[in-house]
């Protein structure tokens, strides 16, 4: 409505001025919202800075303990009235699906929440959708509930052809990455690996749907087999409860809000907000550590994500480039935790399928040394903790797993590829001089001679005894129990836990209530939460000084309050800044 009245606001006008002082009033949350989510993709574990954001102004993304929390959050306030999401995941890993899927089935269990899709395309997209009351889908679409399957790739014909021989050494009949350059199809053990796999998660996903729709496993199990569903399956299946578009979805969500009748664009229909934007508006902050004040204890979460290499690791520079963790960048994160007084316990939150033999075993000193210290330390394990993941967990006071991780995978491999048949048929000559017999032993040019294949095999026997001894120490297991679990064999967390691999299944947040027990704070205790290593942009511009940990080289609680208050203001900079398995040649690896 405009006003005839010059200079004098109209109705629409007030209304808007009237709930920017609402929103404003709430800290940045309008009283009654509807919170938004988009998952096409399940967000990503972690974000380091990303220099085409910045500039793209997408700034960063929302990630999935942010999303965990927020939602969680948003069950228990007041502000929010309903959350709403599209839910379509072309594919995802089963362990973040299973975090995000409880804190929406516990929002879900308050408040009222609707999935909508133009389809869903796979088994994980609807699992995830059926954590919430209703759950909608275009007509045009189907409902992808398939099951699971595998396909593995194997190299070693082509390979054959190309003139390249694969030469490896693994430990453990399951340790199956090799296979891809070794075999030409499943081994036997290799096979009851992975049908292991994936019958735990079908399990898990069946139970999860049927509780959800109130059906049972067996209904849920007969309809993959007709699947992909049409929407009229779909719907005399129980799996979907309406079919409609999304304009008609979000008039949904808004009766279900209070606002019967109302268009989901008019004036009158509740305010949304994107998940993205409350988590980061009106939440908990640190509570500074004053002078004579008695400090909230901090949980200190130290996030190893990606494959773990030796050195520093760290995003590559190119926009496509993925992300690994340095061994030496994780165990200063954790001596960095152990220095600080005011961390009661650390979370050492593992996404990685593994990597350097080294680089794990430098980060497992340092969990080592924190126990040793008296600061108890708890795994929690995200999409994946297998191998060097595992290997850099085993140490911990606790192990938490969702029930989808993939972890285990207790055993070592290593070798190379040869080329040089492959040079020959090319006419590319190669030669080479040395000073001592080994010195070119990873060359790619010729296999191991039998003295350097002897050598290579007890490095390996090496490596996997240390490990499988590491683990029964930390599990307080025998060799012999160890051994039964691990041979290269790869779990489900589920599965892990039934053979004492895992104490508990659940996510992050799981994961820092035993760390606060373990430390002696009452579960309904607030801590402050601290995230190490520092990955942003501003990180990049102010490296340490040295490697002794900051809090041992500001004892003195002023100056310990002013590096604070300090780094508060760098990351408000660094916020408007951003706007708000591989192959390794020449190494062991777990």
């Amino acid at each position: 409505m405009v006003s005839l009245l010059s200079g004098i606001p109209g109705t629409d006008e007030i209304r808007a001025i009237a709930r920017k002082v609402d929103t404003a009033r709430h800290h940045g949350v309008p009283d009654g919202c509807v919170l938004e989510l988009d998952l096409q993709t399940v967000p990503p574990e972690s974000a380091g800075f990303d220099p085409v954001a910045m500039l793209t102004g997408s700034g960063k993304p929302l990630l999935l303990r942010e999303a965990v929390s927020a939602i969680h959050r948003a069950a228990d306030d007041d502000r929010v009235a309903a959350l709403i999401a599209r839910v379509q995941l072309p594919a995802a890993s089963a362990g973040p699906v299973q975090e995000l899927r409880a804190a929406i089935a516990a929002f879900s269990d308050v408040k009222p929440s609707i999935a909508w899709a133009e389809t869903y395309p796979g088994t994980l997209a609807y699992y995830l959708a059926s954590a919430f009351r209703e759950v909608w889908m275009q007509p045009s679409g189907t409902v992808g509930l398939v099951g699971f399957a595998t396909s593995a790739l194997f190299l070693r014909g082509a390979l054959e052809k190309a003139g390249i021989e694969a030469q490896f050494i693994a430990r453990g009949e399951y340790k199956s990455a090799a296979n891809l350059f070794t075999q030409d199809s499943y081994t036997d053990a290799h096979r009851e690996a992975d049908s292991r796999l994936i019958e735990s998660l079908h399990a898990q996903v069946l139970a999860g749907i049927a509780e959800s729709r109130h059906l049972e496993p067996a209904e849920i199990d007969a309809l993959a087999d007709r699947a992909p569903l049409l929407r009229d399956d779909a719907v005399t299946g129980r799996l979907v409860d309406r079919i409609g578009f999304r304009d008609e979805a979000y008039a949904r969500i808004a009766e279900l809000a209070g606002a019967p009748d109302v268009a989901p664009d008019d004036d009158d229909a509740p305010p949304r907000l994107f998940l993205s934007r409350y988590a980061r508006a009106g939440g908990p902050r640190p509570t500074p550590n004053l002078p004579g004040r008695k400090a909230k204890p901090t949980i200190a979460i130290v996030s190893l994500t990606g494959p773990i290499v030796s050195g520093r690791g760290g995003r590559q520079l190119s926009p496509l480039g993925t992300s690994a963790a340095g061994g030496d960048t994780i165990a200063a994160a954790l001596r960095e935790a152990a220095a600080d007084d005011d961390v009661a316990a650390v979370v050492l939150r593992v996404d990685s399928p593994g990597g350097s033999v080294t680089g794990s075993e430098t980060i497992w000193r340092e969990v080592v040394r924190l126990r040793e210290a008296g600061k108890p330390v708890v795994a929690s394990m995200g999409a994946v903790a297998a191998s060097g993941g595992y290997y850099v967990s085993m140490a911990a006071d606790a192990i938490v797993a969702n029930a989808g991780t993939i972890t285990g995978s207790i055993g070592v491999v290593t070798g190379k590829l040869i080329a040089r048949d492959l040079k020959d048929r090319l006419g590319v000559g190669s030669d080479a001089v040395r000073t001592n017999p080994n010195a070119d032993a990873w060359s790619a040019n010729a296999p191991f001679t039998d003295e350097q294949h002897a050598h290579v095999e007890a490095e390996a026997d090496l490596f996997y005894t240390d490990f499988v001894n590491r683990v029964a120490e930390g599990r307080a297991m025998t060799p012999e129990a160890v051994e039964n679990v691990a041979r290269g064999r790869v779990w489900t967390g589920a599965d892990a836990k039934d053979r004492g691999l895992v104490d508990e299944l659940g996510g992050l947040r799981t994961a820092v209530d035993r760390a606060k027990a373990l430390a002696g704070v009452a579960a309904d205790d607030d801590v402050n939460v601290t995230l190490l290593p520092g990955s942003g942009f501003l990180d990049m511009l102010r490296p340490k000084q040295s490697s002794q940990p900051a809090a041992s080289s500001l004892p003195d609680a002023f100056a310990a309050l002013v590096g604070q208050s300090v780094s508060g203001l760098l990351d408000q900079v660094e916020r408007s800044l951003t706007g708000t398995s591989a192959l390794w040649l020449g190494d062991h690896r777990y």
